[in-house]
């Protein structure tokens, strides 16, 4: 079938090539509608229930919201956990479902399940979905800026609310749009007691009365002279849309009418404007502000969406009374520099390929035809990317970038196969050209090394099959690269086996024409050239490579009258004739010669780069233990010998980390305020963090908030501290300032009394780890229990524990107070108060309407909305000693104490409850002092607190648990545990399938294991070179390695598969004959081959010395397959002679082969000497 296509290609090259452009054009229109975003969409695929119930504590709240939502959503289909959080006012219930679960069906699930769940739930509370999207979903932060007369808080919180949310909530691909910072109008009622008590109004009739005082009616219709008119009668406040008038509307409010005379709101209170109790505040660079957040739908573009976003905020800003909209948190920035850096590596890969092409070649059309086949590889890649689903991302766009190095190899092999065949063609003689046409010439050397490239291609593909068995984080983030890399070979396949034949067919071909002619194109093609230059993108080059732009459009016109020149009088020169190849043959000969005549000699220097290999994984103290052993037999101490012992610590092993996170551009600072501290002393913390951390000369913007924004994707307490520090540019930092040093001052500067230092995260990361694990800090240590007070003390002794470890930073343990906040508690004497005709309930009432306040209507002002609130005047709330003094006006008309209704006691409690699956946990977070790897760290840590645990009672080092009670290390750490666990079986597996793929290719197991044999080399090599650039084990890098093992035997295949051929060709009857033959096809491939492995390696340069966003994230996949790379010329060695080797031994001990049918065995004298 391939050799099929392969001819239809070569007798059809012009439709061949308008395929290959409708593609390309497919491919760009394709790349246009990919959705882009800076990484993967990572989240976990969570439902959140928001359920809200203002003024209740966090207890009330968890035993009867919380609790009974989380353990009837545990029996929702495909919930993996249900993760409970009850704050004051607000219960929040993350269901996080399995990753093959649909988004929108695990909601449809959620929301069945709250209905017959609501029935446990007190009345008046409603449970309701958060919005449709992910924890990645926030992309957009804004603050509103009041013009130069200025507007109050109050105002700006107002236009949010009512006309910026709903104008970017209406933007397609928004789901929600949350406001935050400022003051909520609101009407307040202030009530004096002693009217009450004068009027004898009980607080019952004041609410009652206001409920009755806001609303309009219908009356039907009137039909009179022939018309209908619709009768209503308006009784909303506030419907003039005049706040003064709302405000004697309400005073003016009938309670009751007494001896003839109506007792007014006025008569007993103070109605004023105000602001409505809040839990969130936002500051912007130490002012408070205004502002909101944009949530993007599940599965929507999310440039798109941002640009849709900013597109209407131009369109409404005119209409905003001089306000303006100023985006803080723009996450299209990170997307737009993520991916220019990786475009501008592809692009810059692609170039260096090409010329590395055309040097090996010095043939300008057979550097063409394989350079061409870069981008349409690449555009039709894009094609299966949107077909499968794949957006453009840096991890999609690095699948690409690692690939190109192995897409041009194809192009290479075939190109270079069809030159060396026409070239010999073409010096023949007439009559046997006549006898074999030029496309029978092109057809046959195609045919030739396909299967070898089909192989490669299979094996390579084969070999990131590991990714695809990924779970979880690794798996969303892994993923699209491996689709990508597969999509990019296996379309750099197509385009060698079908594009280069065709494209050689019409253009390799000696045409040598006269020299007027070749000027004139020479001259053209220079002009053309030059003027593009000038006009079109002279100046982008000027500015990338600093020059002028003069010489800049010198330097393309020069190279387009070279390429013109050339194109007309270039020919088809033998191999031997072009330098490259003589250069690489001359180096190459006599090394190979040699190492077929001295095997063992040959096959040590690999031997000794595979031990560096591995030590340079596991340590070469390790590696050189059973060595020091065995010269310790002999009485012989290695460790004496001069140098010996700083050689073997040269490597000591590498260490093992989670992820590599991206370099956002940006800090999210969350520090750990005491549970205790106030709403207006948390702010103030907030605002002298946010002027400090705004004098740091690196940092550009802070966007500071308290407490959470108006969403459920936000289940901050109010005292909860998160800071975005945008940073400027890193060409305005200070000299040798790095992201990690502003870090460290932000904490320096930050960190003030009573605020605990926080983890190192950015905005991406720290939603990730928040939404994953309900934890700060990417590690923490998660206690299990059943009582508040047991788990606070747990918690506490964990952190002891903790402190103790030489592995962890002490000034980073962070334990939950779980008993942090200071409760003012009241309970009814039920004795007492029936005594003055009150039950419980109706004590519980005052004392809720009284102290707390009560929402009772909200006032319709046109398309707004504000609360009207009916509390006791300020003064008699002040203060705690007073509360007990607090007048209660009881159904008689009597006015009591509240001392004499209840008793009153302050005591600890929590300031926020949380849960897992039902059962209660804290958390004891910390950060590692780096002196071992984060996977090395927690397991040693696991490893301490069980032993902690299980020493005796009387040992005072014991660490004390109650019964029932368990600990968890978890973090985003536990992905990594994943993907070793799975890659530990799953990479030997796959090696083993790529054997497989190399026995059906060469049908001999020993050929097989030669050619297999570059893969622990490039092993060593690619450890070798992780180990030197100083990068720790984590899934990317494995992922590295996973592309590595693809690309170690491409070169192996092509080699061995060219010396079957040519064994095959010849008779052999001698071992001379054997070794005549390999070095003969050693010679044969040894150009394509190092063509091969210099493309592969300059094509990964562009992303080694990358420094954009994204760079270092594509750099640790690179190191390994950069290092593997360059120990891979050892295949060039290993194979021939280990194929000599094997062929050799068999001739030695009398094997029949094909080869050498009836050939008798030779002396054994004779074989050793030749051998």
């Amino acid at each position: 079938m391939l050799n099929l296509i392969i001819r239809f290609c070569v007798k059809e090259p012009w439709l061949v090539i308008l395929l290959t452009i409708g593609l390309s054009v497919a491919g760009w229109i394709s790349f246009k509608s990919i959705p882009i975003d800076a990484i993967p969409n990572i989240g976990e695929n969570q439902v959140i229930v928001l359920t809200p119930w203002p003024g209740r504590s966090p207890k009330d709240i968890e035993d009867q919201v919380t609790y009974p939502l989380s353990v009837s959503l545990l029996a929702v289909p495909g919930a993996e956990s249900v993760r409970g959080k009850s704050m004051f006012g607000y219960s929040f219930v993350q269901v996080t479902f399995k990753d093959e679960i649909d988004f929108y069906w695990a909601r449809s699930r959620v929301s069945e399940q709250l209905g017959s769940a609501a029935s446990q739930l007190p009345d008046g509370v409603v449970p309701q979905l958060g919005p449709d999207a992910t924890g990645l979903g926030q992309v957009y932060y804004y603050t509103l800026q009041p013009p130069d007369e200025g507007m109050g808080l109050a105002e700006l919180r107002s236009l949010q609310d009512f006309v910026v949310k709903y104008e970017l909530q209406a933007v397609e691909g928004v789901s929600e749009v949350a406001s935050i910072g400022g003051y909520v109008r609101q009407y307040q009622i202030e009530v004096d007691p002693d009217k009450l008590r004068f009027h004898n109004v009980s607080l019952d009739k004041l609410a009652m009365a206001i409920k009755g005082s806001n609303m309009d009616v219908g009356a039907k219709t009137v039909e009179t002279t022939g018309m209908e008119f619709i009768v209503r009668s308006k009784g909303f406040l506030g419907s003039d849309g005049d706040k003064d008038k709302a405000v004697e509307d309400i005073e003016d409010t009938v309670i009751m009418q007494r001896d003839g005379v109506p007792v007014r709101v006025r008569d007993i209170s103070n109605v004023q404007i105000g602001p409505d109790f809040r839990r969130g505040a936002l500051d912007y660079n130490g002012a408070e502000a205004v502002g909101g957040v944009v949530v993007m739908r599940y599965g929507e573009n999310p440039r798109v969406v941002i640009d849709r976003v900013k597109a209407k905020i131009a369109a409404i800003t005119p209409s905003l009374q001089g306000v303006t909209i100023h985006g803080v948190y723009d996450r299209s920035g990170l997307i737009d520099e993520t991916m220019a850096t990786l475009t501008h590596a592809l692009r810059d890969e692609i170039i260096i390929t090409a010329i590395i092409i055309l040097l090996f070649l010095l043939h300008i059309r057979s550097s063409f035809v394989v350079a061409i086949c870069l981008p349409a590889a690449v555009l039709m890649s894009f094609i299966a990317m949107r077909v499968v689903g794949v957006g453009a991302n840096i991890m999609s766009l690095a699948g690409i970038a690692i690939a190109i190095g192995t897409m041009v190899d194809m192009a290479i092999i075939v190109s270079e196969n069809i030159y060396q065949h026409l070239s010999e063609w073409e010096s023949g003689s007439d009559e046997a050209r006549i006898k074999q046409p030029r496309t029978e010439v092109v057809y046959e050397a195609t045919v030739e090394v396909a299967p070898a490239v089909v192989t490669a291609v299979a094996t390579t593909i084969v070999s990131f099959l590991p990714v695809f068995f990924l779970t979880g984080r690794d798996y969303k983030l892994f993923s699209p690269l491996a689709y990508t890399k597969t999509f990019a070979i296996a379309a750099a396949m197509i385009a060698a086996v079908t594009i280069v034949p065709a494209l050689c067919r019409l253009m390799l071909r000696s045409s040598v024409r006269r020299k007027s002619t070749a000027l004139v194109a020479a001259l053209s093609l220079s002009g053309l050239l030059g003027a593009a230059s000038h006009f079109l993108w002279g100046s982008r080059l000027a500015e990338r490579f600093g020059l002028d732009t003069w010489i800049v459009t010198v330097i393309a016109a020069t190279i387009g009258f070279i390429a013109g020149w050339q194109l007309l009088r270039e020919r088809i020169r033998p191999i031997e004739e072009i330098p490259s190849s003589r250069f690489v043959r001359w180096i190459y000969a006599a090394r190979l010669r040699y190492a077929l005549n001295h095997k063992a000699v040959a096959l040590s220097f690999p031997l000794m780069l595979l031990i560096i290999g591995v030590g340079a994984y596991v340590g070469m103290p390790t590696v050189l233990r059973p060595v020091e052993k065995f010269a310790n037999l002999f009485g012989a101490d290695l460790n004496d010998f001069p140098g010996y012992v700083d050689a073997k610590h040269v490597f000591t092993g590498l260490q093992s980390d989670d992820w590599i996170a991206l370099d956002e551009g940006s800090w999210f600072y969350m520090p750990t305020l005491y549970p205790a501290a106030s709403f207006s002393q948390a702010m103030q913390v907030l605002q002298t963090q946010d002027v400090l951390i705004g004098q740091i000369p690196e940092v550009k913007d802070v966007l500071g908030k308290i407490g959470r924004v108006e969403s459920a994707l936000d289940p901050a307490p109010a005292a909860m501290v998160e800071t975005y520090v945008m940073l400027k540019p890193e060409s305005e930092w200070r000299e040798g300032v790095t992201a990690r040093d502003v870090w460290d001052e932000i904490n320096r500067v930050a960190t003030l009394p009573g605020v605990t230092p926080a983890s190192a995260l950015q905005p991406i990361e720290g939603r990730v780890v928040m939404l994953q694990s309900g934890i700060k800090a990417p590690m923490a240590i998660r206690v299990y229990g059943n009582q508040l007070d047991e788990l606070a003390d747990a918690a506490m002794n964990v952190s002891a524990e903790l402190k103790k470890s030489p592995l962890i930073n002490a000034g980073t343990v962070n334990p939950d107070i779980v008993l942090g906040k200071p409760y003012v508690e009241f309970t009814v004497d039920r004795e007492a108060a029936s005594r003055y005709g009150m039950n419980s309930s109706t004590v519980n009432q005052v004392i809720e309407t009284a102290l707390g306040g009560m929402n009772l209507i909200k006032t319709v002002e046109g398309r707004e909305r504000y609360p009207v609130r009916l509390r006791y005047n300020r003064d008699l709330r002040e203060q705690i000693d007073g509360l007990k003094r607090l007048p209660v006006v009881t159904q008689s008309g009597a006015v009591v104490p509240l001392e004499e209704l209840a008793t009153l006691e302050t005591t600890w409690g929590p300031g926020a409850i949380n849960s897992e699956n039902g059962r209660l946990v804290a958390h004891v977070s910390f950060m590692t002092n780096g002196s071992k790897g984060d996977l090395e760290s927690v397991s040693a840590i696991e490893e301490q607190l069980r032993e902690a645990q299980s020493l005796p009672p009387s040992d005072p080092n014991r660490l004390s648990l109650p019964a029932g009670y368990s600990l968890e290390a978890v973090g985003s750490f536990r992905n990594q545990i994943e993907a070793n666990r799975r890659l530990m079986w799953i990479i030997p597996m796959v090696i083993c399938i790529n054997l497989m793929l190399l026995y059906m290719e060469f049908r001999n197991l020993s050929i097989s294991l030669a050619v297999f044999s570059g893969i622990p080399v490039a092993f060593a090599g690619g450890m070798i070179a992780v180990a030197t650039m100083g990068v720790e084990l984590n899934t990317a890098v494995w992922v590295g390695f996973i592309a590595l093992f693809g690309l170690a035997v491409d070169d192996g295949v092509v080699m061995a598969t060219y010396i079957h051929q040519l064994l095959k060709k010849r008779k052999i009857e001698s071992v001379e004959d054997i070794r005549n033959v390999v070095y003969e096809a050693g010679l044969k491939r040894i150009r394509p081959c190092m063509m091969t492995t210099v493309t592969t390696l300059a094509a990964l340069i562009p992303v080694l010395i990358a420094t954009g966003r994204g760079a270092d994230v594509a750099r640790a996949m690179a190191i390994p397959v950069f290092g593997g790379m360059l120990a891979e010329p050892f295949t060039s060695f290993i194979v021939p002679t280990l194929y000599c080797g094997y062929l050799e031994l068999k001739m030695r001990f009398g094997f029949q082969d094909e080869l050498w049918e009836g050939i008798e065995a030779m002396p054994e004298e004779e074989l050793m000497k030749a051998a």
